[in-house]
């Protein structure tokens, strides 16, 4: 991946189950020290010193004072309020002392049925509320992909060769910033030019 070549630092990557449940990625991250905290399927396999065993099965059980209530960001509605369940799972195949990996269960507070699982992997001095954060920063991620596609086009292509594709994601992207860029000029400008108090007195005569 090219963001080892890149001169900004990388502390954490974060990405739905289609890439959470892809072994050779997770491993790749871990081997260059990059943290994660990667949605996964509840049938995904976590290994133990004792076998390996499906992620929503490693949780189930957890006591009630286990499950935390945590936002893990604001969304259109206001914070995103979750319980969330985590535990440090052991060292395997020799992983970095510097850092441990995780198991984290999501779960809704109007439907408590409905739980959604991470594997994590995080510096040691890590807390619960950062391995959070983290994984509720995709949304805005998301979010701005969902704006893109609405506003920009990002996804209005019909192309054939990866030369065409390039240029008109490049040109979605380009857009999508400009746009930021006046709404940011905008709400500053008004700032500026909005009165902070307003008189309501008659003018002295």
């Amino acid at each position: 991946m090219r963001y080892g070549s890149s001169a900004l630092p990388i502390a954490w990557v974060t990405a739905d189950a289609a890439y959470g449940q892809e072994q050779h990625f997770r491993r790749m991250l871990e081997e260059t020290g990059v943290g994660y905290v990667l949605a996964v399927p509840r049938s995904q396999q976590v290994k133990t010193p004792a076998g390996s065993w499906r992620i929503d099965h490693v949780l189930t059980g957890a006591p009630a004072e286990a499950w935390e209530r945590i936002s893990c960001g604001n969304g259109a509605k206001g914070p995103r309020v979750y319980d969330w369940a985590a535990a440090k799972l052991p060292a395997v195949d020799g992983a970095k002392s510097t850092h441990c990996r995780w198991v984290l269960a999501r779960r809704s507070l109007a439907r408590p049925e409905e739980i959604a699982y991470y594997l994590a992997f995080a510096p040691a001095d890590a807390s619960v509320a950062e391995l959070v954060r983290v994984a509720g920063a995709r949304w805005a991620i998301e979010e701005c992909f969902q704006a893109a596609k609405n506003e920009c086009g990002l996804d209005q292509y019909e192309v054939r060769r990866y030369v065409g594709w390039y240029r008109h994601i490049t040109w979605s992207h380009w857009r999508r910033r400009h746009q930021a860029i006046a709404r940011h000029c905008h709400c500053h400008c008004q700032r500026r030019t909005r009165p902070d108090r307003v008189s309501h007195e008659p003018p002295p005569t």
